[in-house]
C-alpha cells in the first residue's frame, strides 16, 4: 500500500510521490474493466469518465454514486449522470447506479485486466479528483492504492455488495429528488435584477386567477426542420447573425387573445420563479411575441440560461459554426428537462419605478415541479 497526494501549495509533491490523477489514468489505459463506488460526482468528472473510458477501449464499467438518493441529486450533475448511463447501456459498456438503502459516503476504485484486479485506491477522492475544477482545485486529498491480491479482494467484495439490488439500482430506476443550480447566464446582466427566495414566495402568495401558459414552440428533434430558425432558436434563422442566447417567444392567437392579456407595448415587472426580474412587454404584429423589454437575450439568457444550469445544452460561443446543431434546442431537450412551457401570472402587486411609472408585476415560471432548492455541487 501507498499513498497517493494531491499537489498544492504549501503541500508541494515530494521526489517520488504521485498525484491520485495521475495514478488513475495510468492504471486506466492498462485495464479493460473499472469498477468506482464514490460518494459524489461532478459534471466535469463524468465527461472526463466518458472520455477516459473511449480512449483506453475499457470495455466494462461501473460507476455506483452514494449520497444524491437521500440528500437530492443537482439538476446538471443528474443529466450528466443519465446520459452517460444511457451511452453506456446502449453500447454493453456499462451502467451507473445510485445507492439507495443508505447514504455511501466511501471512494473505492479497482482496476480490472483479463478478469482479474490489478489495483485498488482507496479513500478521499471523490470522482470529481480525476477533473480538476474551480470547485477543487484547492480541496487537498490523499488516498491509498494497492497492488496485493488479498487487500484489492476486500475493495472488490465491498464494491460487488454495493451493486446488489438490495443497495442500490441503475439511475434511471430511481427516483431522485433533483436540486435546482443557479442560472449563471443572468449574473451580471444589465437590466436585470436577483431578488431574494423571501421576496419570489411573498410574489407567488399575492398572484391573481389571470394566468397564461405558453407553449415553447421548437423542433420535435435534430432531424425535425420546422421551427429551426424561429422562437427560441431564433438565432439559427438566415439572415442577420445573431448571437446564441437571442430569443423570441411567440404567442398563439388563442392565448394573447384571452381577457386579461397583457397589453401591446405596455411594459411589465416579471419576477422568475427562480428568483431574477426584468422588464417584459409584449409587441409584434399582432401583439404575438413576448420580449424582455430591453435586450432581446435576457428572455433567452433566462429560459436557454435554465436549459445550461441543468445541464442538457451548452451555449454555443459562435452559432454560424454550429453546422451540427449542438444549441439547437428541442422538444425532446424540453421533455429531459421536464418542461416545455412557460407560465404568465399577473400578480395583485405592482412597482414604482425611479421615474414614478407604475408597472404591474407579473411571475414568470420555468421550474420543472422536481427541482428543489439551489445547492452547488460536492466534487
Amino acid at each position: 500500500m501507498r499513498l497517493l497526494y494531491s499537489n498544492i501549495l504549501p503541500l508541494r509533491m515530494e521526489e517520488g510521490q504521485q498525484t491520485f490523477i495521475d495514478y488513475f489514468k495510468e492504471a486506466a489505459t492498462n485495464c479493460d474493466r473499472l469498477e468506482i463506488a464514490v460518494g459524489y460526482v461532478s459534471k466535469a468528472a463524468l465527461m472526463e469518465l466518458q472520455s477516459i473510458v473511449e480512449d483506453n477501449g475499457i470495455s466494462n464499467v461501473c460507476l455506483n454514486i452514494g449520497m444524491y438518493f437521500l440528500e437530492g441529486m443537482p439538476e446538471g450533475t443528474y443529466h450528466a449522470a443519465t446520459s452517460l448511463n444511457e451511452k453506456w447501456m446502449e453500447s454493453g459498456v456499462g451502467e451507473v447506479r445510485i445507492v439507495k438503502a443508505f447514504k455511501y459516503h466511501g471512494k473505492l476504485y479497482t482496476f480490472y485486466k483479463e478478469g482479474h484486479p490489478k489495483a485498488a485506491i482507496i479513500g478521499s477522492n471523490n470522482l470529481g479528483a480525476i477533473k480538476l475544477e474551480a470547485s477543487n482545485l484547492r480541496q487537498y486529498e490523499v488516498s491509498t492504492v494497492t497492488e496485493i491480491p488479498d487487500e484489492i479482494e476486500e475493495v472488490t467484495k465491498i464494491i460487488n455488495k454495493l451493486k446488489e439490488q438490495y443497495c442500490s439500482a441503475n439511475i434511471e430506476e430511481v427516483t431522485i429528488p433533483l436540486v435546482r443550480e443557479v442560472n449563471n447566464a443572468l449574473v451580471g446582466q444589465e437590466f436585470v435584477t436577483k431578488v431574494t427566495s423571501d421576496e419570489v414566495g411573498a410574489y407567488k402568495r399575492n398572484i391573481s386567477n389571470i394566468s397564461f401558459e405558453i407553449p415553447l414552440k421548437v423542433p420535435a428533434n435534430h432531424a425535425d426542420l420546422k421551427m429551426r430558425g424561429s422562437n427560441i432558436n431564433v438565432c439559427y434563422a438566415s439572415g442577420r447573425k445573431r448571437v446564441w442566447w437571442e430569443s423570441e417567444v411567440v404567442v398563439a392567437k388563442e392565448i394573447r387573445t384571452l381577457p386579461g392579456y397583457p397589453e401591446y407595448k405596455t411594459p411589465i415587472m416579471a419576477v422568475t420563479d427562480d428568483g431574477w426580474k426584468f422588464k417584459v412587454w409584449t409587441c409584434g404584429d399582432n401583439n404575438k411575441n413576448l420580449y424582455s423589454k430591453d435586450d432581446l437575450k435576457i428572455m433567452g439568457r433566462w429560459i436557454k440560461g435554465r436549459l445550461v444550469a441543468s445541464g442538457i445544452v451548452e451555449p454555443v460561443n459562435d452559432v454560424v459554426a454550429d453546422s451540427t446543431f449542438k444549441g439547437l434546442i428541442t422538444e425532446e431537450l424540453l421533455d429531459k428537462y421536464g418542461r416545455k412551457s412557460i407560465t404568465l401570472t399577473k400578480t395583485n402587486e405592482t412597482t414604482t419605478m425611479e421615474d414614478g411609472t407604475v408597472m404591474e408585476v407579473w411571475m414568470l415560471s420555468f421550474l420543472p415541479s422536481s427541482t428543489e432548492t439551489v445547492q452547488g455541487e460536492r466534487v
